[in-house]
């Protein structure tokens, strides 16, 4: 083995481990969004409450609410785009 394919062994060694690193952060901001769109979810209250609520209260629970059916829509969406099934181009034509 000559210098020069070890040069490039290294290198081909080094891209892998940073494809797989790049593979790995990607799956943690994945992760982090996720929660995160499920913590706003979570602030979603029924809508029974607005009658005894006063109009300022009325406004928040309504603004949480967008909020909460926003993130449960874009849930809904990266969990599609991530399904085996969809492919790249209906991801980026936003067919899915």
């Amino acid at each position: 083995m000559t210098q020069r394919d070890e040069g490039h062994n290294y290198r081909d060694s080094k891209n892998k481990a940073m494809e797989y690193e790049r593979k790995q952060k990607y799956e943690a901001i994945i992760d982090m969004v996720i929660r995160w769109l499920d913590s706003n979810i979570d602030e979603w209250e029924d809508d029974k409450t607005k009658y005894i609520l006063n109009s300022e209260d009325q406004k928040q629970m309504i603004e949480k609410n967008a909020i909460a059916q926003d993130s449960a829509d874009l849930k809904e969406k990266i969990l599609l785009a991530l399904d085996d099934k969809t492919t790249i181009r209906e991801i980026e034509d936003g067919d899915f």
